[in-house]
């Protein structure tokens, strides 16, 4: 944002009026620029008031996923260091993954305002109404083999987890294998894609839907049961950069676990806050029901539920407590 930036940073730095010409003289533009740039942040949707002879005063910032806004909360090194922000998508994910094949950076974020055709697990709908929640997808490229990147699943929910317990009073669970749960309620939820070669990742995709802003009244009536959001628990409104900086910042931080400790770490670390050892479970299995006792989570990420004093892997499925 450059320039731009730096006004912003003016305008918010000010106690009341700052003065064209004091901006000017310090980012050693001329006043016409700092006009310019006024009126290029008005476009963005600040509300700025302008008065002859006192200058500059910003009165609203629109909640809006823009880079510069993000980077305000952001504390990540790499995941967020490149943030393409858009109005509308078909979907970050695919989006992201079209970047990522044309070598799109490790640490590349892709955030939409909204989604026509928002994705969830195993083809199903991901509900993504305007500017009310934080749909964003993240380009990773780890230096793995094929067989022990699945944990990288954990990654998400685990950031997930932990952004909810720093912004909310709300005490969030987890649910096998990458869901974040408010009670009963869905709040979140992850989709990873991926592309690889015959004993390497080539690179990872991490899309992740977070409900914030979004009021009961307008989830869609097949989701309003199962589904929740800050807003619906708290009767609070979040401001959204503010919520997609701590979370960037947590997967980085998760992700560098993975990197410097191994998958095995993360799944130790998911099965831990998760606490699901002892569990009873049902596990749906491409229409094939299991239901046991959970015995943890295995190294490459998938379930051990114990069944009838025999212990079944299951690496893919639907749970049901």
């Amino acid at each position: 944002m450059d320039n731009l930036g730096e006004v912003l940073k003016k305008l918010r730095e000010a106690a009341g009026f700052i003065s064209g010409d004091h901006i000017a003289g310090g980012l050693g533009v001329s006043r016409t620029a700092v006009w310019k740039y006024m009126n290029q942040l008005e476009r963005y949707g600040y509300d700025i008031d302008k008065s002859k002879g006192k200058g500059y005063r910003l009165i609203n910032t629109p909640d809006r996923l823009y880079a510069w806004e993000i980077d305000r909360y952001r504390t990540s090194a790499k995941i967020g260091s490149k943030i393409i922000h858009r109005d509308n998508l078909d979907s970050t994910n695919s989006f992201a993954f079209s970047l990522a094949m044309g070598g799109e950076p490790e640490g590349t974020c892709v955030v939409a305002e909204s989604q026509s055709k928002g994705r969830g697990r195993l083809g199903r709908k991901w509900s993504s109404p305007e500017s009310t929640n934080i749909y964003l997808s993240v380009i990773l490229r780890p230096s793995v083999h094929p067989s022990v990147v699945y944990p990288i699943t954990f990654l998400s929910s685990l950031a997930v987890s932990d952004t909810i317990e720093q912004s909310t009073d709300l005490k969030p669970t987890l649910k096998w294998p990458n869901d974040v749960l408010i009670g009963p309620r869905k709040i979140s939820g992850t989709l990873i894609e991926l592309s690889t070669e015959a004993d390497m990742v080539r690179f990872v995709v991490i899309g992740i839907g977070l409900n914030v802003n979004l009021e009961m009244k307008d989830m869609d009536r097949e989701i309003k049961p199962k589904a929740t959001s800050f807003l619906a628990e708290t009767k609070k409104t979040y401001e959204r950069p503010r919520v997609c900086g701590i979370l960037l910042s947590n997967l980085e931080r998760y992700y560098g676990v993975f990197k410097d400790e191994g998958p095995r770490a993360i799944c130790d670390i998911w099965e831990e806050k998760a606490q699901i050892c002892g569990k009873y479970l049902e596990i749906n299995q491409m229409g094939e029901v299991y239901s046991g006792r959970a015995k943890g989570i295995d190294r490459d990420g998938a379930i051990l539920l114990e069944i009838n004093g025999t212990t079944k892997k299951i690496l893919a499925g639907d749970v049901n407590f």
